[in-house]
């Protein structure tokens, strides 16, 4: 995996922190300090992701990649995270469709791809 991939995962992996967190920052049944440290994990989450999703776009050959891996990254751990923090519930198809998400990421990351594509 290159570095605009791994870029691209943690801008998603940040990008569903700052979901979380901002789920809980406006939560009016948490104490204030709380909703305030949860508020500033939101902010700096997203400052974060933007800055590491740019960066990811710059170093990649196409903009495509970095942007499904961003948009997976942070749709898996987003409906995790949900289930596991909020009790949240999700079909069987949003598990299924999640496999078959992490499935193509990992066709799509396969070293065997890179390999066909310098061979060309």
């Amino acid at each position: 995996m290159n570095r605009s991939s791994v870029l691209a995962a943690v801008a998603g992996m940040c990008g569903s922190m700052g979901a979380v967190s901002g789920k809980l920052a406006f939560d009016s049944e948490l104490e204030q300090y709380t909703r305030i440290s949860c508020f500033a994990v939101f902010i700096a989450s997203n400052v974060v992701m933007w800055a590491t999703y740019t960066r990811s776009l710059a170093l990649s050959d196409c903009s495509s990649t970095p942007m499904i891996i961003n948009m997976a990254c942070n749709f898996a751990l987003t409906g995790i995270l949900g289930s596991l923090i909020f009790s949240e519930s999700h079909s069987y198809l949003w598990w299924f469709l999640l496999v078959v998400l992490i499935t193509g990421l990992t066709m799509m990351l396969s070293p065997e791809k890179e390999e066909n594509l310098k061979q060309d």
